[in-house]
């Protein structure tokens, strides 16, 4: 009886969303997010400009998104990357105005040196991206596009002040202009924080329990920092079929590298200790990207040529009167072979071709088709290591077809990739000498099918069948021997088969309701060869370990209420297991099965207050769940309005804005993705914010 009342609610919701008061003309058919490259992929899009009131980043942005997780190493500042539907950071391409921001040394890309007031969009496509990007979409891609010039013609002037606990202060500054051939923008931003707080060392549950706890409260050390960026854009219209654009972004980052709790007797540990005052890390990049289109009847054929520089210092000088043991301070394990500075210099070239051609008609078909062709060069070069060296070349062909006037879109892509990464020394064992060592660099061909099906107007389904891939990084194939950790020259490239499947609902109008979008999707990854740092004897070397299943749900709702309340839900549901080797069973590390994220905002006259909450379930630190982590919830609420509707402010300008937000705001203990303790107690920032046109 109870199976048939539920059979009978899924028969009412389904006969709902297919109910013509629902779906009526009015819906919004064609303004479903897409990503050009991807047409069939699912996709979610964000307007940073929507945030220009809150203290958000580009983390806290993308930790909100279906299927997307952020991995922090410390508090506001640190490094910081994303996972999408439970791949390793590694696995997820990174692109600012297009340009990979991964590291070819370490693999991943470091979302906190993106500051949120320079971005205008990111996109993120979940589980594609592989055919047209090559290497690094295993998990999907996360697009990131900066400012331009606002559009209507005139000088705009937006800047903003913030301060916040922690002794945090932020600035910024941008000045765009349009005109009628183009348009400009100059920005700037400063972002500093002391990061001090208190803290208790969380426990951890699992095979390996955690040393002796103290009881006593500690105070985090030697986490500030200061960030500058700079970001120069434009773009000029030199004739009705001829557009150039450019950009220039500059960011530079130093500040504390405090130690680790992990491994350590607490009882009678002093903070110092436990923060490692010494390290510090400076970091330095700078990108230029320069592209050119041309459209005609014919197509459109673009063209953009960029480079990007990295480079990060991490020093520990020594502190007379202050000598820490290695067991007390085991951040930099160069500093325990008497290296007291490391430093990697990142370079990569890019010319990237693209055409798309015009929109043909072939007997009942509307074909439409995309080719691209992209040459990298990468250059990576350390003081303990030989310069390392990849060039790559991708092809990239897709044909987009419509049929039954465009209900029915077939898109099948294909990829190839090839690439030649410079021989290294390497050894094999720690007794072994270093030996001269040569990458086997196989070609690959990624194929790509996605389907779309309009079941209604409003109403679509989408499916898509791929296959991707990640070359190793530098790290991995070549990590400078310390004796307890090591490269591995002989690993195979990650090969994965991803799948999904699901529905996109968009309506203007139902009722009540205003811009209701809902979405619901199922997924699987299967990986071959997946990449997972071991403890081998007492060194820790990354090694294919075989198969790995990523498997789940992700369902996004977001609607307008009486056009004053804007409420949203993202819910993701991620089942993993590695099937082979010795951690067989177990779960992919980082990866909680259930996470929710909820939000609700309500504009009142000129205020507009909000409210949201973050959870996500257990999740384990390593391979085999020797340290597991319990559930974290946090709750934020902050308030926007007007400068002028305060008492005693009338004089203020229409363009200024006062916001105040509390992170945390019950006060939660909660941990980054090392088991380190994040700050249990509430912060606070105050903002001010102004705008001119």
């Amino acid at each position: 009886m109870q199976a048939s009342a539920r059979a009978r609610a899924a028969h009412a919701a389904i006969a709902l969303l297919a109910s013509p008061a629902l779906l009526a003309s009015t819906a919004r058919a064609d303004e479903f997010p897409e990503a050009a490259d991807s047409p069939s992929a699912f996709v979610t899009v964000i307007d940073a400009r929507d945030y220009d009131d809150r203290f958000e980043t580009v983390a806290d942005l993308l930790d909100h998104t279906p299927g997307v997780r952020v991995r922090r190493y410390g508090p506001l500042g640190s490094y910081s990357t994303a996972s999408i539907r439970g791949s390793k950071p590694e696995q997820v391409l990174v692109l600012l105005d297009g340009v990979r921001l991964n590291s070819a040394q370490r693999g991943a890309a470091n979302l906190s040196a993106l500051p949120l007031r320079t971005i205008g969009r990111i996109e993120v496509i979940r589980g594609a991206g592989a055919a047209r990007y090559g290497s690094g979409a295993v998990g999907g891609v996360i697009s990131i596009r900066t400012r331009t010039a606002p559009p209507g013609g005139g000088q705009v002037v937006d800047g903003s002040a913030t301060s916040g606990r922690y002794e945090t202060l932020g600035a910024d500054l941008l000045v765009s202009r349009r005109g009628e051939g183009g348009g400009a923008l100059v920005g700037y931003t400063r972002l500093q924080s002391e990061n001090d707080f208190h803290y208790q060392v969380p426990a951890l549950s699992g095979a390996v329990p955690r040393p002796t706890l103290g009881t006593r409260t500690h105070q985090r050390l030697n986490a500030d920092f200061r960030e500058d960026s700079a970001l120069v854009r434009g773009d000029w219209e030199v004739s009705p079929e001829l557009r150039l654009d450019g950009t220039l972004a500059l960011l530079a980052k130093e500040g504390g590298q405090p130690g680790t709790t992990l491994g350590k007797n607490l009882r009678n540990v002093t903070d110092e200790q436990l923060s490692c005052l010494g390290p510090e890390e400076q970091y330095r990049r700078a990108l230029v990207r320069l592209a050119g289109s041309r459209s005609r009847s014919s197509g459109s054929l673009s063209a953009a040529l960029s480079y990007r520089l990295e480079r990060v210092e991490l020093r520990d000088p020594p502190r007379p009167g202050f000598e820490l043991e290695r067991s007390d301070c085991d951040l930099v394990p160069f500093t325990a072979t008497g290296r007291r500075r490391s430093q990697a210099t990142d370079q990569e070239a890019t010319l990237d071709l693209a055409y798309a051609g015009p929109r043909a008609h072939i007997g009942p078909l509307d074909v439409h088709n995309r080719s691209a062709l992209t040459l990298r060069f990468d250059h990576v070069r350390t003081l303990d290591a030989e310069p390392h060296r990849r060039a790559v070349g991708t092809l990239f062909t897709q044909q987009e077809m419509r049929l039954f006037e465009g209900r029915l879109r077939l898109v099948p892509s294909l990829g190839f990739e090839a690439a030649r990464t410079s021989d290294g020394l390497a050894r094999r064992a720690g007794f072994a000498d270093f030996v001269e060592t040569s990458i086997d660099d196989e070609p690959a061909w990624l194929p790509h099918i996605g389907v779309i099906l309009r079941l209604a107007p409003g109403l679509r389904l989408k499916a898509n069948w791929l296959r991707a891939y990640r070359r190793p990084s530098f790290t991995e194939l070549f990590h400078p021997d310390w004796s307890f950790i090591r490269g591995n020259p002989a690993l195979d490239a990650e090969d994965s088969i991803n799948a999904d499947v699901g529905l996109e609902l968009r309506r203007e109008r139902a009722g009540p309701l205003r811009d209701l979008e809902l979405e619901a999707v199922a997924f699987r990854r299967d990986i071959r060869e997946s990449i997972e740092w071991e403890l081998l004897g007492q060194t820790f070397v990354p090694t294919n370990t075989g198969e790995a299943l990523a498997r789940g749900y992700e369902a996004r709702g977001s609607l307008r209420l009486f056009g004053r309340l804007d409420l949203a839900a993202s819910y993701t549901f991620i089942d993993t297991e590695f099937r082979e080797g010795a951690e067989r069973g177990f779960p992919l590390p980082q990866t909680p099965r259930n996470r929710l994220f909820a939000s609700a905002a309500l504009s009142l006259g000129p205020a507009r207050i909000w409210a949201e909450l973050e959870y996500e379930d257990e999740r384990t630190l390593n391979e085999q769940a020797l340290e597991r982590l319990g559930q974290t919830r946090a709750v934020n609420a902050g308030i926007a309005l007007p400068l002028r509707a305060l008492p005693g402010f009338g004089w203020a300008p229409p363009g200024a804005s006062l916001s105040s937000e509390w992170r945390n705001a019950t006060s939660e203990a909660r941990t980054d993705s090392l088991g380190l303790p994040l700050p249990a107690s509430t912060f606070w920032y105050l903002r001010l914010r102004f705008r001119t046109e």
